[in-house]
């Protein structure tokens, strides 16, 4: 079972390499026999290092998660912080361009693997395609970030919420033990109904997502 207890305190360990050795001792004499010469020789045997593997993470969302050239995707910021905090991480998905094709807006580079679409809503295609390729590439972390577009153009935050948690159920069972992050919508600048009651409204139902975690997958 994998266990990511938190993603940026989770740190990469290198186990030190050890050897194990036995020694040989020879002895020679000289032509005549009167003289012996004891000499040791060492043998070592290295042990490879165990390396712990990196924790695989994968991004689902929206616009926010894709980003582009306007506006820079937190995974560009996430990237620098998790190398900062010394973690062994790579960043999977089938995508990796942003959502205008052009480049990321990014004062550095970055792990651009992801799988985000612009305008996805739950339960639709985009949807279906990121639980293929959960169960594609069994990433150890899944950062979801849905529903906001939903809200936006459909309304029904609730409607929207158990959507979400028919598609949580969907990723754990082609990858019963991945632990599972789900964010709330960030704060808009536009003071619309769908951003300043319909977001509220879904950041509320997903307070209580943790009651999704089973045995294996954590919530």
């Amino acid at each position: 079972m994998r266990h990511v207890t938190a993603l940026l305190v989770a740190v990469a360990m290198l186990a030190a390499g050890c050897s194990s050795g036995s020694t040989d001792t020879t002895t020679t004499a000289d032509e005549a026999g009167t003289t012996a010469t004891t000499s040791t020789v060492t043998t070592t045997t290295p042990v490879p290092a165990t390396v712990t593997s990196p924790v695989t993470i994968m991004h689902i969302g929206e616009g926010v998660t894709q980003g582009g050239r306007d506006h820079s995707t937190y995974r560009c910021f996430l990237d620098a912080m998790l190398h900062d905090a010394g973690v062994a991480f790579d960043f999977v998905g089938t995508r990796q361009k942003p959502a205008d094709g052009f480049d990321y807006t990014c004062p550095t580079d970055f792990d651009q693997d992801h799988e985000a679409w612009l305008g996805a809503r739950v339960g639709g295609l985009e949807t279906d395609m990121m639980t293929q390729s959960v169960e594609a590439l069994q990433p150890d972390v899944a950062l979801i970030q849905l529903g906001g577009f939903d809200v936006w153009k459909i309304g029904d935050p609730s409607g929207t919420a158990e959507r979400l948690k028919v598609f949580i159920a969907g990723l754990q069972a082609v990858s019963p033990d991945i632990t599972l992050l789900v964010a709330s919508m960030i704060p808009c600048n536009t003071p619309l109904p769908w951003c300043t009651e319909g977001y509220p409204a879904l950041n509320d139902l997903i307070a209580s997502f943790g009651s999704l975690s089973t045995d294996e997958s954590t919530v």
